[in-house]
């Protein structure tokens, strides 16, 4: 536990500003993590930047840092997701970008400053850590500490669980993470693909990028309604399509998207990203002056070692019907064994899978065993 007999001060900041003391936290928090990698900072900049993120085109924000005799040692953010509260109804704001030292005060003035900023917007409970929205970084990691995190996921010190639960959070939802060797695909999951096979009106395509926005938003079309039931979903806006549209392009390719068509209309989607952590993790953080070089290069060269499946679904007039299974293998299948064959990747991740999703979690297992990592999701009134 860090010394905490030193002066406490919290500060809300502005995020455009501030931003200095904002990336020295996780530094402070988890530098002597073997298992963490640091952020590239220009990215992290965008991310709370009121003019980059699409979450503030229907959310607003605010941003506290702790600091312990003058040292930045923890941040949070508390936000309200209008889409959220539209959809749900349920009086809820969040928070988000959680990452302290082992500071049990620190921590718990941070999250009751969250709840304090939250209540006169009329909210009654707290939920998080989203950072900002189900969208976009998710969960606070309690297992599977021993190895980095994926592209696009958070990373957390075995205490963070201990420190929200001080503070009065309690559990809500557990998200799963999935690895596995590519070249290693479990006979129940060769024979549900060669079950799909026999459809006579299943087909497969990669992604077109000469169509790269309106393959973007296909994707983002069954994604919205593949998720539309499950816990905690807000749809993609249009401006978030456009970010991830803007995000993705630099390094995607066709083969890194399926469809999956039934009578030639599209039923299902998955993607996969290449895992650019493995080679971020020398920069320190730093894209600039030559890192952003190194990077390029990387990706053309395809010395990436891992990758990661973020986005995944069928349809829901699909998901009830006794082909949902073989649709979704089939897809993953198909990606997977290109990467293995290809790549020659190490590993490659699924996830995350909400715990409540029990025909997800049922393929990840069958193909992956149990979940490397458990994200989760904690609540409070205010």
């Amino acid at each position: 536990m860090t010394n905490s007999n030193g002066t406490l001060r919290l500060a809300q900041i502005d995020s455009e500003k501030q931003t200095a003391d904002w990336l020295a936290v996780p530094y402070a928090a988890y530098a002597d993590q073997p298992s963490w990698i640091p952020p590239l900072n220009l990215i992290e900049k965008q991310r709370i930047s009121p003019k980059h993120s699409p979450f503030f085109t229907f959310g607003e924000a605010a941003f506290f840092i702790a600091y312990r005799d003058g040292r930045p040692i923890g941040r949070i953010t508390a936000q309200v997701n209008r889409r959220h509260l539209d959809l749900h109804q349920d009086a809820t704001g969040h928070f988000g970008f959680f990452d302290c030292v082992d500071d049990p005060e620190a921590a718990t003035s941070l999250v009751n400053a969250a709840a304090t900023w939250l209540k006169p917007h009329g909210l009654t409970r707290m939920l998080g850590p989203l950072s900002f929205s189900t969208n976009e970084e998710c969960g606070c990691l309690i297992a599977g500490f021993d190895t980095p995190p994926a592209i696009l996921m958070p990373h957390a010190a075995p205490w963070t669980q201990h420190l929200l639960e001080a503070a009065g959070l309690a559990k809500e939802m557990d998200l799963f993470v999935y690895r596995t060797a590519p070249d290693k695909m479990p006979s129940r999951i060769e024979k549900l693909v060669a079950q799909a096979a026999q459809f006579p009106d299943v087909t497969l395509r990669h992604f077109d990028m000469r169509r790269y926005n309106e393959e973007i938003r296909l994707l983002v079309d069954i994604f919205n309604d593949a998720w539309s039931e499950n816990w905690g979903f807000v749809p993609f806006s249009s401006a978030e399509i456009d970010s991830l549209a803007a995000e993705l392009r630099p390094f995607f390719r066709n083969e890194y998207g399926r469809f999956v068509l039934v009578d030639g209309e599209p039923a299902g989607f998955a993607v996969a990203l290449p895992d650019v952590t493995g080679i971020t993790a020398s920069f320190h953080g730093r894209l600039f002056p030559f890192n952003w070089i190194k990077l390029i290069w990387s990706l053309k060269r395809e010395t990436y070692r891992s990758a990661r499946i973020p986005l995944m679904g069928i349809r829901r007039a699909w998901q009830s019907t006794p082909r949902a299974g073989a649709l979704l293998t089939l897809l993953v299948n198909d990606l997977v064994t290109q990467c293995a064959e290809r790549y020659k990747l190490d590993w490659i991740e699924y996830g995350w899978i909400l715990e409540s999703n029990r025909r997800m979690v049922v393929l990840a297992q069958t193909l992956a065993g149990p979940p490397q990592k458990t994200y989760r999701i904690y609540a409070k009134p205010i």
